[in-house]
């Protein structure tokens, strides 16, 4: 009698299984339940075998849980030498292409090898059209998702790092495109999701594979079986395509859980060397800050953003957003790459306010990006490096292309980042752009924002790319204005603009000694007419971290008279005050032999604000977390660095300086540095891997990532008497708030 109830219990498993597997993937382009080699939806697709394919009865809790899982109780084994073949698809229904895939996989690998494609369409990142794979890096293991696209060059990739406790049983693997966002799923919890450009890459060349990947992306007929690289070694129990993204509740089914966990995602913004006051993307590269404005109570900041996978020239614009300079939230939608005219390279954007474009269509004034689109001719992908727009009616929240792109077509090479401003004199927009040549700036004006006439150029030594031409009040006095040239290393040139030419009156200025700023940009728009600069500091020091680069934090410009004469000051904002936590003021001298006055500080952000008389001294060290600032009176410099022995102010072979990656050895920068009366004004703001110094109230800035040494805090000492005023603060996280 049991074993009669034994045999009802698995029939009516295998009843339910088939009507459940039916259901489940009746709507498929494909769906392979290895149970032998045929398709179980769509079109018959019959599997061709490759090398020792074994297909097997599953038994036991395995069997058990791939009936409950919607599929037979079937597997099929794969030993790392064989693979499976699909081709095309009896009416090359495998071609995905539009806005809308779906990929299905069920595993449980044997053993792992560096790279173990699961399902692939086609050949590298450049040619990929979907694909599913596990990927060992080091000791960690990930389960990986790419999806190709036409309108971009490289893939959009996703990934889940699995526990080492978790590598070798069942997962249920799923990825869904639905034209925006892409999402993969592991066993029914959300582990990685992005923004993803453009249609599924319609890629005919090569047939779907389980078990393999081309290596040659472009091989064609018999001698295509000599590029495919054959490694996943385990069970696969089903594999399923659709030709659309499939809702939640499929989804769910198809991972054997009752609902989504949407919650899987990684807890960004907390790890070991994030920044916590200076932003940085919630993963993945970022670099130049672009279309900086100001709308309706909100900060836009755009920026420089690749996923990996993608060349860098078909870089998004990022997008975050903050209604105080301190709070940052980085939103879904981006401004990406237009297939027509390549990748969003560096620029900047202003809001409309007179509607001189015509784009406005409701309420809202447009706000209007101006994009060097990289393009890539020999590619396919649109013209080299014009200066096209977007516009948004939507608050910035969300941009379209200009329908009659280029506004300023190829002029020279690789010309780029076009700076827009408004220019009260002439009441014209003045664009500034790189020419590519040499140090060569041009500029044009318009006064609809469509239409662009040039107006000349000019050469500045030591000043290229990224340009910055604003007009300054001199002393806050707005009658007596001149306009500062910039460009992306911060140097800059103070001189007049009399709506045609810049005529400079300086020589070329440094704007930052440190080793890290790079491509800063001024905000436009902002309510009370501050210049609030933002920068990118690049470095790839931090090991891993799901992001890469960072921003500066936001600074207050102002152009003074001082006793150097007419030069950019530059302090952080004062918004600073928000994630001020804990204070303290002191004033006192220090000795050689007296104690350390900053023994009690053990914290990783600080705002520290300190005057130092050095009449009776010749230098003092200012140690931060394995990292010095050091001055010396007798040379006038103020000097940042890491451990003496690896310092090396001044380096005396610039070309072995370079070979000795000075970042890595917290290398950060020297300046001269003049006291006034006899004191030098200090203020250094200490994040987790930043350092930001300004002295003497900005005249001097010094700002660099660093690597901090963990086994070290906070010391003052000076070779003579010193007599300090000094108020600290240490620092909230801005990332306690405002994110997801």
């Amino acid at each position: 009698m049991l074993r009669v109830l034994c045999y009802l219990s698995v029939c009516a498993l295998l009843f339910v299984s088939c009507n459940r597997q039916t259901s489940l993937f009746q709507d498929a382009v494909a769906a392979w339940p290895f149970s032998d080699v045929n398709d179980h939806a769509g079109f018959n697709s019959q599997l061709l075998q490759q090398g020792t394919v074994k297909f097997l009865n599953l038994t036991d809790d395995e069997k058990r849980s791939s009936i409950e899982s919607g599929s037979d109780g079937k597997a099929v084994y794969l030993n790392g030498s064989s693979w499976l073949d699909a081709g095309q698809g009896i009416n090359d229904e495998l071609n995905i292409t539009g806005k809308g895939i779906t990929l299905f996989v069920r595993m449980k690998p044997d053993s792992i090898k560096e790279y173990n494609p699961l399902l692939t369409k086609s050949g590298n990142d450049q040619t990929i059209a979907y694909s599913v794979a596990l990927h060992k890096r080091g000791q960690d293991v990930y389960i990986e998702t790419m999806l190709g696209s036409d309108d971009i060059g490289g893939a959009h990739l996703l990934q889940y790092k699995v526990p080492q406790d978790e590598l070798i049983k069942w997962h249920n693997i799923l990825f869904r495109f639905n034209g925006k966002i892409s999402e993969l799923y592991v066993d029914g919890i959300l582990r990685d999701n992005e923004v993803t450009v453009g249609d599924a890459r319609d890629w005919n060349n090569h047939p779907v594979l389980i078990g393999a990947q081309y290596k040659d992306p472009y091989v064609h007929g018999d001698s295509a079986k000599n590029t495919i690289e054959a490694a996943f070694k385990g069970w696969i129990d089903n594999v399923a395509i659709w030709n659309r993204c499939l809702e939640d509740d499929r989804v769910a089914s198809l991972s054997g859980v009752a609902a989504l966990k949407k919650d899987g995602l990684p807890e960004y913004y907390n790890e070991k060397y994030r920044p916590q006051f200076h932003f940085t993307a919630k993963k993945n590269w970022l670099n130049d800050p672009n279309g900086l404005v100001y709308y309706d109570g909100t900060y836009h900041l755009f920026f420089q953003y690749m996923p990996p996978h993608r060349h860098g020239a078909y870089k998004d614009w990022g997008h975050a957003t903050s209604k105080d300079l301190v709070h940052w939230t980085q939103n879904e939608k981006h401004i990406t790459p237009h297939k027509v005219w390549g990748g969003c390279w560096s620029g900047s954007a202003v809001v409309d306010v007179n509607n001189v474009s015509g784009f406005q269509s409701g309420k809202e004034k447009p706000v209007i990006a101006f994009i060097t689109n990289g393009g890539s001719p020999n590619d396919g992908f649109g013209p080299k490096c014009t200066q096209c727009i977007a516009y948004s009616t939507d608050g910035g929240n969300t941009f379209t292309y200009y329908d009659q792109n280029p506004v300023i077509k190829n002029i020279n090479g690789a010309n780029r980042d076009p700076k827009v401003v408004w220019d009260e004199d002439s009441k014209k927009w003045i664009m500034s752009l790189y020419m590519d040549r040499g140090y060569e700036f041009g500029l044009f004006s318009s006064s609809n924002l469509r239409d662009w006439e040039q107006l000349s150029t000019v050469s500045l030594d030591r000043i290229a790319e990224c340009p910055g031409f604003e007009p300054f009040p001199l002393d806050g006095n707005k009658n007596n204005k001149k306009w500062v040239f910039s460009g992306a290393n911060g140097n800059y040139v103070i001189g007049t603009f009399n709506g045609k030419e810049f005529k400079p009156e300086t020589g070329t200025i440094v704007g930052d000694y440190g080793n890290n700023l790079y491509a800063p940009q001024i905000w436009n728009n902002t309510p009370d007419d501050r210049k609030i600069q933002i920068a990118w500091l690049s470095t790839n020091r931090y090991p891993d971290m799901p992001f890469e680069q960072q921003m500066n934090f936001p600074t207050e410009l102002e152009l003074r008279t001082t006793h150097e004469g007419i030069r950019l000051l530059r302090m952080p904002v004062r918004e600073i005050k928000k994630l001020y936590d804990s204070g303290i003021k002191w004033q006192r001298s220090v000795t050689p032999q007296g104690d350390n006055p900053l023994r009690e500080l053990k914290d990783d952000l600080y705002d520290i604000d300190m005057e130092i008389d050095l009449k009776k001294s010749t230098s003092f060290d200012f140690s931060i977390r394995g990292a010095t600032i050091q001055y010396d009176a007798a040379k006038k410099i103020l000097r940042c660095g890491g451990a003496a022995e690896q310092s090396g102010f001044p380096p005396d072979n610039w070309k072995a300086y370079i070979r000795k990656k000075p970042n890595q050895l917290n290398n950060m920068g020297e300046a001269p540095l003049v006291p006034v009366n006899g004191k030098i004004k200090l203020r250094v703001l200490v994040d987790r891997t930043t350092l930001e110094i300004y002295a003497n109230d900005g005249l001097v800035v010094m700002t660099s990532c660093f690597m901090p040494d963990e086994t070290k805090f906070y010391a003052l000492t000076a070779d003579g008497e010193i007599d300090v005023n000094a108020t600290i603060h240490s620092l909230k996280s801005a990332w306690t708030v405002n994110q997801e």
